[in-house]
């Protein structure tokens, strides 16, 4: 049996845009086990770039995952001080 064969599940980040004339915000949501995680990231619309759409929304969407993956590794942390008692730093 696979490792992964008892765990049918799939967990998939959902991610929204939301542009106005100077910035780009990107959502990020994840339903984690019983959490919701949202992760935000903002990119300011740089008019000098060859493609400031694109770029900006590719920042805002980094910043987003960023901003969920160390909501991650807090949690991640927190599980495991919890069973130690001891402070960690996950990464």
């Amino acid at each position: 049996m696979s490792h992964h064969a008892h765990d049918q599940s799939k967990h998939h980040v959902g991610i929204s845009l939301d542009r106005d004339h100077d910035h780009t915000s990107a959502t990020a949501r994840l339903h984690w086990r019983e959490s919701d995680l949202v992760g935000v990231g903002v990119a300011e619309i740089d008019r000098d770039e060859a493609d400031p759409k694109r770029t900006a929304e590719e920042q805002a969407v980094a910043r987003a995952l960023i901003h969920l993956t160390k909501q991650m590794y807090d949690g991640v942390a927190a599980d495991i001080e919890s069973v130690t008692g001891e402070p960690v730093s996950v990464r």
